[in-house]
């Protein structure tokens, strides 16, 4: 972890932004975490020659303000082939959120320029632990498969060195079965058998040639060393890890400055176990410190091999590179932790969500006390008479009940999101007679359009379509987009309401003659918390809540909603629903019952943002 943190602060950070607000917001975060390899440009070109000129680790594009370019530049390092693994975080404010635009360019995340420090420092942590654990993981690939090709030529050439072997046995063998027939005619064959010695001898000494170089070329670390602490040999690949010859390192003394290993060896008792065991000895693992200052973990042998000519004993030390091990168990607990945080990060996100929950759920008390308040005040006015018979005397009541209106739809929105959210939002199908349906929602509220200045208009293909659906959800999906074309459609305009029968699915169009929203904006419509205009000025409120709930409502049900819409020309909703029928008791239902008491209400809440 601490070599993971060490890589994480020495990262290189580049950032393009022609904002000097969120570049010097960014930068106090990341300094903060002992950032310090941070670069900056505006300039387009610049930051792109920078870029390729100087592989970084990470970049941050701010596109709150202009994203065109930090677009281009994002595609631009995405054709690059040593670029396009730089993971790319997009910074860009709530309102040009274009996550689709975003991630289809190559970016990996994005964080609001209204920086929350957390969310900043988690991000970039993640994707730089990511980064780096994809080139790690990419070293050890390539390691592995090295070691892998030079242990298969060293089995071979070990498989051709017994053959070679088994041939001289054969050999050998014949010669000694000759040597003995010639023995009975020595003086005959002495030159003979002197020729046949020669030969052996040279045998032998290749056959030392050979293990010699299979010693040299074997793919583990191997060292021949005598009891004095004097080293006889290292091979290739000991030479190759650690970085050391026998030149440089040639008594067992210096080694132990390398490792903690060696400093067993300087110890008598080791020695003499060693000497008295016919076994090898695995001295388990040991830090080796390279010529380079690199750590490496390696696990010992160590074995007795013999006495040589000059009487000193020869022992033997194999070691097993498991650093690759090492670090990949390090990247395993690793990733564990990243897995915590990750739970950690959603079970906040629960606890807030049940938060809301239950805040709104108290809301409603108090504000159905107002409502009760505010009937008993109007039974009150009835009784009260006043001198000037054109004031309107229920006309501040009327406000009052407007925006606790306003308030229980804000209210009941917040629940069904949280309810949604946290997976217990229930859709009760029955089936109903959708085109009957539709019809009593539009005549209910006809009077109301009507006295807006606007003209309403039902239309359908069909006569009678019965379908599964949740009746009291499809009162308010086709409420709240009425209520919406009500709002930005003029005096004068028209909205109309038509359902047909397209086969599997049945189609409900929602049409007004109205505003129109930008093109630009009618990919966020239906995100969480957006809305078209933004401006202290727009003339209607609005939460952002509304259009995003019809959708999930919409979606709940196995539907889809689309919109298309021209400024000045008016805006069009579609909503296709599945043509489906469920099981259900059979019971009596009439429409005429929905257009109680009960059903004005929820007109009033769906119509409160439409000031009178």
């Amino acid at each position: 972890m601490e070599d993971m943190q060490l890589l994480l602060n020495n990262a290189n950070i580049f950032i393009f932004s022609d904002c000097v607000k969120n570049f010097e917001a960014l930068t106090k975060i990341l300094k903060q975490k002992s950032y310090n390899n941070i670069k900056n440009t505006s300039n387009y070109d610049l930051a792109v020659n920078y870029v390729k000129e100087n592989i970084q680790d990470i970049i941050l594009i701010d596109i709150s303000e202009n994203d065109k370019i930090g677009y281009k530049i994002c595609k631009i390092l995405k054709t690059d082939k040593e670029l396009r693994e730089i993971p790319i975080i997009f910074i860009c404010s709530k309102e040009n959120n274009d996550k689709e635009e975003l991630f289809s360019v190559g970016g990996v995340d994005y964080i609001c320029s209204c920086f929350n420090e957390l969310e900043v420092v988690v991000k970039i942590e993640m994707h730089l632990k990511l980064r780096f654990m994809e080139l790690q993981l990419e070293k050890i690939k390539n390691e592995n498969s090295n070691s892998i090709s030079e242990l298969q030529r060293t089995n071979e050439e070990l498989i051709n060195l017994n053959k070679v072997l088994k041939k001289e046995v054969r050999e050998k063998n014949q010669q000694f079965e000759e040597i003995a027939l010639e023995l009975k005619e020595f003086n005959v064959v002495l030159e003979e058998e002197i020729t046949e010695r020669t030969k052996t001898e040279e045998a032998l000494k290749e056959s030392e040639r050979q293990f010699r170089y299979s010693l040299e070329e074997a793919p583990l670390p191997i060292m021949l060393y005598t009891e004095d602490g004097n080293i006889k040999t290292i091979n290739r690949t000991w030479v190759e890890i650690t970085g050391y010859t026998i030149k440089d390192m040639s008594t067992i003394s210096k080694w132990a400055e390398v490792s903690e290993i060696f400093k067993l060896d300087l110890a008598d008792n080791n020695i003499k176990k060693l000497s008295t065991s016919k076994k090898r000895q695995n001295d388990g693992e040991y830090i080796v410190k390279t010529r380079k200052s690199n750590i490496r973990f390696w696990n010992f042998y160590s074995a007795y091999i013999g006495e040589l000519q000059d009487g000193h004993k020869l022992f033997m030390r194999v070691a097993i590179d498991i650093t690759e091990r090492k670090n990949i168990e390090e990247l395993r607990r690793s990733v564990e932790d990243e897995r915590k945080k990750l739970y950690e990060i959603k079970e906040y996100d629960r606890i807030k969500t049940e938060f809301f929950s239950n805040i709104s759920h108290e809301l409603r008390t108090p504000i159905n006390l107002i409502f009760s308040a505010l009937q008993m005040h109007d039974l009150k006015l009835k009784k009260c008479s006043f001198p000037d018979e054109s004031i309107d005397k229920y006309k501040y009541t009327k406000i009052m009940k407007q925006n606790c209106y306003r308030l229980l739809r804000l209210i009941n929105n917040i629940i069904d999101i949280t309810k949604i959210d946290s997976g217990y939002f229930d859709i009760c199908e029955q089936n109903v007679d959708i085109i009957s349906l539709i019809e009593n929602i539009v005549i209910s509220v006809a009077d109301y359009v009507e006295s807006k200045g606007l003209s309403l208009i039902f239309d359908t293909d069909v006569e009678e379509k019965v379908i599964a659906c949740d009746l009291e959800k499809i009162e308010r999906i086709i409420l709240n987009l009425l209520s919406n074309a009500v709002k930005f459609t003029p005096n004068g305009g028209t909205i109309l309401v038509n359902v047909q029968d397209i086969g599997e699915n049945i189609s409900i169009c929602i049409k007004d003659t109205g505003r129109g929203i930008p093109k630009d904006k009618l990919n966020t419509i239906f995100e969480r918390f957006m809305q078209v205009d933004k401006s202290l000025t727009r003339d209607h409120e609005g939460s952002g809540i509304g259009l995003s709930l019809v959708k999930s409502l919409v979606e709940l049900q196995g539907g889809t909603i689309s919109v298309k819409s021209h400024i000045n020309e008016g805006t069009e909703f579609i909503i296709q629903i599945p043509c489906k029928l469920v099981d259900e008791v059979e019971e009596e239902f009439s429409f005429c019952d929905s257009i109680g008491k009960n059903y004005i209400e929820k007109i009033n809440i769906e119509f409160s943002d439409i000031y009178k």
